[in-house]
């Protein structure tokens, strides 16, 4: 199933096509942002150089901002929390949602030679990236237990992973020099999407979606279907929900539009 994302994905194939129109609501200037991302309950996340994370609401108004801080790795989705991974430090916080309190737990030395990724699982474990040997481990933090542990079969030893998540019993790892590696939690690679430069992977319901070209690319995970629609000029990354469509432009001048969906 999942191989037909890279082949149709290759050959230009699209199994469905949708279009939306779009209603611009806000504009504002977000300087620094590196990075945006959106939470389980729609509300969007700029990050900036600094580590800071902003949160606004589907309105686009600012609701809670962090304190800066060295971000490598930040998992909004990971309620009611927002899991921050600092590679500097080798630590890991979870931070509440208004970045009033936060806990930080430190990666243990046993746990890895070098820990190049680490990010949360949906039963409250870590998957986390060893640079050492690209081994993936999955951990149970309370006790140190590791619980899965293979090494990835890469396509290209020329790598330089700068994202992890797991998203319907799949890990992804994002490349940004060759792309997309796709993995089942038995350590076997289904996929390798040949999609250098890319900001940011995101996910909608039972899709995974890049940008890539001015245009949202999805692929249904279930069905192995694909959809895409184009997004206004000048986008540098987008994030889609229900209702809205959030960009950032190559000048960090943020947009949010209003959508109806065909």
């Amino acid at each position: 199933m999942i191989r037909l994302l890279i082949i149709s994905f290759c050959l230009g194939v699209q199994a469905v096509s949708a279009q939306s129109d779009f209603s611009l609501l806000k504009t504002w200037k977000a300087k620094g942002t590196e990075l945006i991302s959106v939470d389980r309950l729609g509300n969007f996340l700029l990050i900036d150089k600094a580590g800071r994370i902003v949160r606004y609401n589907e309105e686009g108004k600012k609701i809670a901002a962090s304190p800066r801080q060295v971000a490598t790795l930040v998992e909004p989705w990971f309620q009611p929390t927002v899991f921050v991974y600092n590679r500097k430090n080798q630590t890991y916080t979870l931070w509440d949602r208004n970045f009033e309190t936060r806990t930080a737990y430190a990666v243990d030395a046993a746990w890895a030679i070098e820990p190049w990724l680490v990010c949360p699982t949906h039963d409250n474990r870590l998957w986390l990236l060893d640079k050492a040997d690209w081994s993936l481990k999955k951990i149970m933090p309370g006790t140190g237990q590791v619980i899965q542990e293979f090494t990835l079969n890469l396509p290209d030893s020329n790598v330089e992973f700068i994202y992890m998540r797991e998203y319907l019993n799949f890990v992804f790892l994002l490349d940004i020099k060759n792309g997309v590696s796709i993995y089942n939690h038995l350590g076997t690679r289904i996929e390798q999407l040949a999609a250098p430069n890319l900001k940011g992977i995101y996910f909608f319901g039972d899709e995974f979606y890049i940008l890539q070209h001015g245009t949202l690319r999805y692929f249904n995970l279930l069905t192995s279907q694909w959809r895409e629609h184009a997004v206004p000029a000048n986008t540098a990354q987008a994030i889609i929900t229900d209702e809205r469509l959030l960009t950032l432009s190559s000048n960090n001048v943020v947009s949010l539009y209003k959508y109806t969906p065909e």
